[in-house]
């Protein structure tokens, strides 16, 4: 499965590109209120951090489900970066790291009730597809600040 590193590639690559073009909004465009389903972009960025950071947590063992990472919530873009750039190397180092039986190792977890089961590629796809829902939300709202991201595909 070499195509799992190839996928979290991409993830950091256009994350950066989302985060480069954050930094030319203004405080206010970054703070508003309801520019994303998760309000605003700063909101977004640090529901898509948590969520990255939680589910590589959970791939490794650890009960990530009452903590956050050293510093949460972070406060400003220059944080939220910062951590994210160390959280984007450990993800890519992690999947570069696993062999086939680990990357097909079913991982369970209970959600509202309901117990869950997937592969641990599979749970590491999730990132970066998580990612692709917010970082079209936070591009709509780029563009329309005047800072597009330009295109994110994959190829």
């Amino acid at each position: 499965m070499e195509f799992l590193p190839e996928l979290v590639r991409y993830h950091i690559r256009v994350n950066d590109r989302i985060l480069d073009q954050s930094t030319k909004l203004s405080e206010e465009e970054f703070r508003e209120p309801g520019t994303t389903d998760n309000g605003s972009a700063h909101d977004t960025l640090l529901h898509m951090l948590i969520v990255d950071w939680s589910w590589r947590e959970f791939c490794i063992g650890n009960d990530d489900d009452d903590s956050y990472p050293d510093g949460w919530p972070f406060p400003d873009l220059a944080t939220i970066r910062g951590f994210w750039d160390e959280e984007h190397a450990r993800l890519l180092g992690y999947a570069s790291s696993l062999d086939e039986p680990a990357m097909s190792e079913a991982l369970t977890w209970e959600s509202e009730g309901t117990q869950w089961a997937a592969p641990r590629w599979e749970v590491i796809a999730h990132i970066v597809n998580h990612g692709t829902q917010h970082r079209a939300e936070l591009a709509r709202y780029l563009t329309d600040c005047g800072h597009s991201p330009g295109d994110l595909d994959l190829i």
